[in-house]
């Protein structure tokens, strides 16, 4: 069972249970069947695309030589304990089960419904055949726009409120910085990467362009953050928000120069997480 709970990698769900989270809080009142519907929805793809990915990339991961908690995959697979087959049945078990929430969401709510089914197209596309998306360098920006932007939205649709204006600047300030996280997963594994023809965006772009991208996308989520709070003058979350993320992108910034894989990543999860905090606070 603890094989298979790590080939699941639970730790990378919590993601998911914090942006729907921050996307409900647009709701005065939470209905708790509506939350633990869109919930379960949102868990179960991204369950679909975790295993998937497991699956589709069994052979590619072989040489991964930097795993961390959050980039180069499970490797349980690549030791032999369980076999890819398991990760296939695993992710269509999840997709049945997305399924009958993304049913159970149409009747709730239509929009959330049909985010569940964008959302479980791309758990697949990501990275199996014939798509493939993480091989032609827009896998990267859709999972973002998907995680960081319908997944908060489907947390305010699932409990029948639209989007506030709150809820749009803190998406539009998250999704960059979601870009910037999995770019820097994609770090330890460029070697490893390059060997196995595996065309991720970091690997596409090189080390070095890579890394600006990352500086850019952190400061594009600042200037969003300041620039929200300088329209509507509510500052006082935002400034929790952009001085915490700085912080941590700061710790970030000098793992990677130091090639610290494990703390330049646990780090990348840290800034979402704080900055997503913080933001939810406001709405």
């Amino acid at each position: 069972m603890w094989r298979y709970l790590r080939l699941a990698r639970p730790h990378f769900l919590l993601g998911g249970v914090l942006l729907f989270a921050l996307g409900s809080r647009a709701s005065p009142a939470i209905d708790a069947g509506r939350y633990l519907l869109g919930q379960m929805m949102v868990t179960a793809i991204q369950l679909t695309a975790q295993l998937a990915n497991e699956f589709a990339d069994a052979e590619m991961d072989v040489g991964v030589v930097n795993r961390t908690l959050f980039s180069g995959g499970s490797g349980m697979i690549q030791s032999g304990r369980i076999q890819p087959r398991a990760a296939l049945i695993g992710a269509r078990l999840a997709t049945v089960l997305a399924v009958a929430a993304i049913g159970g969401m149409a009747l709730v709510s239509r929009p959330a419904a049909l985010a569940g089914v964008v959302a479980l197209g791309l758990a697949w596309g990501y990275s199996t055949r014939p798509v493939r998306l993480l091989a032609t360098g827009w896998g990267e920006p859709a999972t973002s726009l998907v995680v960081a932007g319908l997944v908060p939205f489907v947390g305010a649709w699932s409990q029948g409120v639209g989007l506030t204006e709150d809820l749009w600047w803190a998406v539009a300030a998250l999704v960059p910085l979601h870009l910037a996280m999995m770019i820097c997963f994609e770090l330890p594994d460029l070697g490893s990467d390059a060997a196995a023809g595996k065309r991720v965006l970091a690997a596409r772009m090189g080390s070095r362009r890579a890394v600006t991208l990352i500086g850019w996308c952190a400061a594009a989520t600042g200037a969003l953050i300041g620039l929200a709070a300088w329209i509507d003058g509510d500052a006082s979350h935002r400034l929790v928000a952009l001085g915490a993320g700085t912080s941590v992108a700061a710790v970030v910034a000098g793992a990677v120069r130091r090639r610290r894989w494990q703390v330049a990543t646990t780090g990348a999860v840290a800034a979402l997480v704080v900055v997503a905090a913080a933001l939810a606070l406001g709405i």
